[in-house]
């Protein structure tokens, strides 16, 4: 068939997830805290999981939002803004819990918090009473900022899949820069 136009598919709330790059930076977050950290404990080990978390947690932050969005009123488009925001609101966390104890504090116990349904229900299934909630270990390290330029590949997957969605539907879904621009002329 050629000279078919064929029409991109429309995006899913979260389908950014789906991106092979962050899949496999959730894959070796999983292996690198479940395996490596076990066998091979090092500074390394420490870094990996930090480059996987940010090449990805910006992403979860946006599939969360256009689930949300999604289920509103009105209807759903991949948003550079939202992008930028869970980009932003990452690198704020990530920063405040590597360099405050305090904030580490809060970390290690909200996602100790988080894990304790699965844990209570693995208990429950293997016939133990129900665990209380404990937090996850955790190390303030002001070096582990040096993870931080992995934002770039959650923000280089949202952009282009902001842009992909833009192309197919004629025009930007949502704009970084002030409307007011001219379109150039040529």
């Amino acid at each position: 068939m050629s000279g078919a136009h064929v029409t991109p598919s429309r995006p899913v709330p979260g389908d950014a997830l789906l991106h092979p790059l962050v899949f496999g930076a959730v894959l070796v977050l999983i292996l690198n805290d479940h395996v490596l950290k076990a066998r091979y404990a090092s500074w390394w080990t420490g870094k990996l999981s930090d480059v996987a978390g940010l090449a990805m947690f910006p992403l979860v932050l946006q599939g969360l939002w256009e689930q949300v969005r999604a289920r509103g009123a009105r209807g759903f488009r991949p948003s550079s803004r939202v992008l930028l925001t869970c980009v932003l609101l990452t690198a704020a966390c990530f920063g405040a819990v590597k360099v405050s104890q305090t904030a580490g504090d809060g970390w290690r116990w909200a996602l100790g918090g988080l894990q304790w349904p699965a844990r209570a229900a693995w208990a429950l299934a293997s016939g133990r009473g129900v665990p209380a909630v404990v937090p996850v270990a955790h190390v303030v390290d002001v070096t582990d900022l040096l993870a931080l330029p992995a934002l770039l590949v959650a923000w280089r997957v949202g952009r282009r899949r902001c842009a992909d969605d833009s192309r197919a539907h004629g025009g930007p879904s949502t704009r970084l820069l002030p409307m007011a621009q001219a379109p150039s002329r040529g």
